[in-house]
C-alpha cells in the first residue's frame, strides 16, 4: 500500500546557492525559499542541507542531475550532488535525481515550456508563492532571484509526476 504523505526535499543547485522546497505529498507545501551562501562553497552548502535534513526528516530527496557531460560552469553543482548523494546513503533516505530536460518534458504536458511559463504554472497550483513570480527574463538580465525556487518545486513535481 503507498502511503499518501511522503516528505521530500527537493534541492536544486544554483549560482547563488541552492532553491529548496520541503513538500508533504503533491498538494502541501511545508516550505520553500532560495539559499544564499557568499562566498559559495560546497561544505557549507552541505552544512545547510544537513540541517534541512534533520528539521525536515525527509523520506525522499530529489536533486538535479548533471549528468555526464555537464559544463563547465556546473561542476560546482554536480559536485554538490554528489556529496548529497553520499550523505544521503548514510542515512538512508533514497535520492531521486532528474535532468533539466525531464523537468521541461514533465511541465510540457501542462503548456509551459519556458523556465517563466514553468513558475506561473507552479503559481497556480501553489498561490502563496505568487509574491515570488519572477518577472520575464530579458536576455541581458541575470535569472531573477527566486527562480532556484521555482526551480526546486519543479524538481518535486517533476519526481512525482513520474513515479505515480
Amino acid at each position: 500500500m503507498k502511503k499518501e504523505h511522503v516528505i521530500i526535499l527537493s534541492l536544486y543547485p544554483n549560482a547563488r546557492g541552492l532553491g529548496y522546497v520541503c513538500l508533504e505529498s503533491p498538494q502541501i507545501l511545508k516550505e520553500s525559499g532560495v539559499l544564499t551562501i557568499r562566498p559559495i562553497f560546497n561544505g557549507k552548502v552541505l552544512e545547510r542541507i544537513i540541517k534541512f535534513v534533520n528539521f525536515f526528516k525527509p523520506e525522499i530527496i530529489v536533486v538535479k542531475d548533471y549528468g555526464s557531460g555537464h559544463s563547465r560552469q556546473s561542476k560546482r553543482g554536480a559536485a554538490l550532488v554528489e556529496s548529497i548523494t553520499k550523505y544521503a546513503e548514510e542515512i538512508k533516505v533514497p535520492v531521486y535525481r532528474y535532468t533539466r530536460q525531464q523537468m521541461r518534458d514533465v511541465f510540457e504536458q501542462f503548456g509551459a515550456t519556458s523556465k517563466y511559463e514553468i513558475a506561473k504554472k507552479i503559481v497556480s497550483w501553489f498561490p502563496k508563492l505568487e509574491a515570488h513570480t519572477p518577472k520575464i527574463r530579458k536576455p541581458w538580465m541575470a535569472e531573477d532571484y527566486y527562480m532556484g525556487e521555482f526551480d526546486a518545486i519543479a524538481l518535486a513535481v517533476t519526481h512525482q509526476y513520474l513515479t505515480e
